[in-house]
């Protein structure tokens, strides 16, 4: 699912003929972060945003231009949000949208993988495939992406633990451990995969409780696969206790968020006060529906 917190991207042309990306990185974008940066440290975080770009280039065959960017992130960094995907879906849409090209979702989403592999080590795919696509997405990979069309969006909170972590570590430690521990993650893969074929007819049937229970069995999947963290079970635990009818961890997990579905916009609001009372940052977040987006002058946001 899509939410309403973006990224934006805006690219100009420059005269060079050798590729030089330059940004403006806000603290939002370094997760609050307020030490000091090193050179070092500033390649390190321009690298994904230079890898979007020239992947972007090439692909639409500008091999020998350059182009300058202004990256702006409102989503927070590490939180299992997306922040990664949707600042290099936007530099995509946005650079090529400077040269004069409308890229296809399918092409934003397919070169969206080498700046995103780069972070990551192995993504699946589906936090690009949201950023670009927008609204309830069935993922099973890449190319076979189906969205939903509702009736009734649910009704959640997404709620930040304020323990910000690396995804590629998170993922690296969960492939390890799956190679020593064969017979047990096939059990719960499966398991997660028919959860989550369950949850597709739950969210068309408008079936809110078993969608609920359906969230909160995937957390325990999770937990026994040692993606969880203390402070995500306590969010989970404080979130049912206020109402919640399902919560569970978002995204990579070893910190960032938890999303809880709730009856209605009532049981919504408690359930965000006793989670704001239990240390997280409760977001108030909608779907967001129409994914990428480009203008004339190379803008974009997602």
């Amino acid at each position: 699912m899509a939410i309403n917190m973006y990224a934006f991207a805006e690219a100009g042309r420059t005269g060079n003929q050798t590729l030089r990306v330059e940004a403006n990185i806000p603290l939002s974008f370094l997760g609050g972060q307020k030490q000091h940066i090193s050179p070092m440290d500033g390649k390190r975080l321009l690298e994904p945003l230079r890898l979007a770009a020239k992947e972007s280039l090439d692909y639409i065959g500008k091999r020998a231009s350059s182009v300058r960017l202004d990256v702006d992130c409102e989503i927070p960094v590490g939180a299992g949000l997306g922040s990664s995907a949707a600042t290099t879906v936007a530099i995509i849409a946005a650079a090529t949208r400077a040269h004069g090209v409308q890229l296809e979702r399918e092409e934003v989403c397919e070169i969206a993988f080498a700046p995103e592999s780069y972070l990551h080590g192995n993504p699946s795919g589906v936090d690009q495939a949201a950023c670009t696509y927008g609204g309830i997405l069935q993922f099973s990979k890449p190319d076979k992406v189906t969205p939903l069309r509702l009736g009734r969006m649910p009704v959640i909170v997404v709620c930040d633990t304020g323990i910000h972590r690396s995804t590629k570590g998170l993922v690296g430690a969960v492939m390890k451990r799956s190679k020593s521990e064969v017979e047990f993650f096939r059990e719960h893969v499966d398991e997660a995969s028919r959860i989550s074929k369950a949850a597709v007819r739950a969210l068309t049937e408008e079936d809110d409780q078993e969608l609920g229970t359906l969230m909160n069995r995937n957390h325990e999947l999770l937990k026994q696969i040692g993606v969880s963290h203390p402070k995500l079970n306590e969010l989970v635990k404080a979130a049912r206790k206020a109402g919640a009818l399902g919560a569970k961890l978002t995204g990579a997990g070893g910190g960032g968020c938890i999303i809880a579905l709730c009856e209605d916009p009532k049981a919504q609001s408690r359930v965000g006060r006793a989670l704001k009372r239990h240390g997280g940052t409760p977001y108030n977040v909608s779907m967001d529906t129409s994914g990428v987006r480009s203008a004339s002058n190379g803008t974009a946001l997602k």
